[in-house]
């Protein structure tokens, strides 16, 4: 995917996603956020409350798979979260011309942190540019826009052993409309990231606003 930061700017849009992650031997956790753009301003709603460093984990994953737990403690948290979903929500608002953005979780102070580390949070629903080819293009509808549907495997290796994805993704650009990345040796291990509605032309400057 581009660098959000080489962004001009962002379309008028408000999209909701749907994300969905499962390890091997972890229960599936499902997270919804919203997310309004306009012009050079982005505005996040992680509706599961979690912590900035949880998303960005999950978006930085080298294999596009989502973070591992990382811990027995980690493991544990999916399980309680999979169960118990947070009723609080992480709020995120920057624009791509000022060096800070604003992080908000329901129940705490506001704090920031540098705009270029949140921008990609904004950027999910967008399509940029794809890390591999992906073979067989065909035409479907999703949402009801057109959009190319992709389908192909990724290899590589990583910590020195020897890995193999298969990729899925739809898009109507400007946006990433579905996106499936599964570990072909265990179905049971994959990240799928959808825009599941989608409103254009409908973003005003009160939704971008802390």
């Amino acid at each position: 995917m581009k660098s959000p930061n080489a962004l001009l700017e962002y379309p008028n849009a408000r999209a909701r996603l749907r994300l969905a992650k499962k390890g091997p031997g972890l229960p599936e956790r499902e997270i919804f956020m919203t997310i309004w753009t306009k012009g050079t301003r982005f505005h996040v709603r992680d509706e599961s409350g979690q912590n900035l460093s949880d998303i960005l984990a999950d978006i930085s994953a080298p294999r596009s798979l989502g973070a591992g737990p990382g811990s027995l403690e980690g493991m544990m948290d999916q399980y309680s979260q999979s169960l118990h979903p947070s009723k609080r929500a992480t709020e995120l608002y920057g624009d791509l011309g000022a060096p800070e953005g604003v992080i908000h979780r329901t129940g705490e102070e506001p704090w920031s942190a540098e705009v270029g580390k949140l921008a990609p949070v904004a950027a999910q629903f967008l399509a940029g540019e794809f890390r591999a080819p992906l073979e067989q293009p065909v035409t479907c509808l999703r949402l009801g826009r057109t959009c190319t549907h992709y389908h192909g495997y990724i290899e590589g290796i990583e910590l020195g052993v020897p890995y193999k994805n298969e990729v899925t993704r739809i898009v109507s650009p400007p946006y990433l409309m579905f996106s499936c990345v599964r570990d072909v040796t265990n179905s049971n291990y994959y990240y799928i990231r959808e825009i599941v509605s989608l409103q254009e032309g409908t973003v005003s400057n009160a939704d971008l606003i802390p």
